[in-house]
């Protein structure tokens, strides 16, 4: 005799089989398309963001004088230790 909890987990075990077997079908007809596209889209992404980063660094480290008389009388740019007393 054959109880309703083993035909259940039967049909439980031939559905998730068959889910698994259309995921596998959808993977072949679509090759690594799909991914290969996001990881180099990930890495152009991540190059620019470095990219943004080293500029906003080389910006930030370049000395903005208040006075544009004062750096000229000086004889060098505020912070370059050339001339005057800082």
């Amino acid at each position: 005799m054959v109880t309703t909890h083993q035909i259940r987990n039967v049909l439980r075990v031939y559905g998730n089989q068959l889910k698994k077997r259309s995921t596998l079908v959808q993977e072949s007809l679509e090759p690594d398309r799909m991914h290969k596209d996001r990881v180099n889209i990930s890495s152009e992404a991540r190059h620019r963001q470095a990219l943004n980063k080293m500029s906003e660094r080389v910006i930030s480290q370049i000395p903005v004088p208040s006075d544009r008389g004062q750096a000229a009388e000086s004889g060098g740019l505020p912070g370059s230790g050339k001339g005057g007393a800082e």
